[in-house]
């Protein structure tokens, strides 16, 4: 089951601690993926895609959730970005995990790909998908995003 942090509206609502604990539930050596999309239907099965690749997928459907899980000591295997967010924040999503994670693959699935920036489009570690295409190319973005990363050791939340 896909875990929702804090902010997330109608899904059950984690502080960034709690999304570490749920992440450790899932072995010692894992492969987080946070995943930022506003539309509840399509980060849920963004977030079956990534379970059934063993990964273990945190769902933002806010920004700030999202931010203040980057400030934090947990690091995703891969980021899936969402281009058409509320109040057109996905440029400074992108910007600020390139900032906290410089070799972290980022996984932009949107349906509108031609609308990217020059600073997405042509950076080495971000794959363009088109939502238009299915299920397959975000499976196959998701596998070239796997093998940029290992997993990553499970870190136990602040405080214990």
């Amino acid at each position: 089951m896909p875990r929702a942090a804090s902010g997330t509206g109608t899904l059950n609502a984690h502080s960034t601690a709690e999304v570490m604990a749920l992440e450790q539930e899932a072995g010692e050596r894992q492969r987080p993926v946070w995943i930022v999309e506003d539309e509840p239907n399509v980060g849920m099965l963004a977030a079956e895609i990534c379970e059934s690749f063993g990964a273990v997928p945190t769902l933002f459907r806010a920004p700030l959730s999202f931010l203040l899980a980057l400030r934090g000591p947990t690091m995703p295997s891969a980021v899936i970005l969402d281009w058409r967010l509320a109040n057109e924040l996905s440029s400074g999503l992108f910007l600020a995990t390139r900032h906290r994670f410089r070799g972290m693959p980022v996984i932009y699935w949107t349906n509108s790909p031609e609308g990217l920036p020059a600073v997405i489009r042509d950076d080495e570690l971000t794959q363009v998908v088109d939502k238009q295409g299915g299920v397959e190319p975000l499976e196959r973005a998701l596998g070239w995003a796997f093998e940029q990363t290992e997993p990553v050791r499970a870190q136990p939340p602040e405080g214990s």
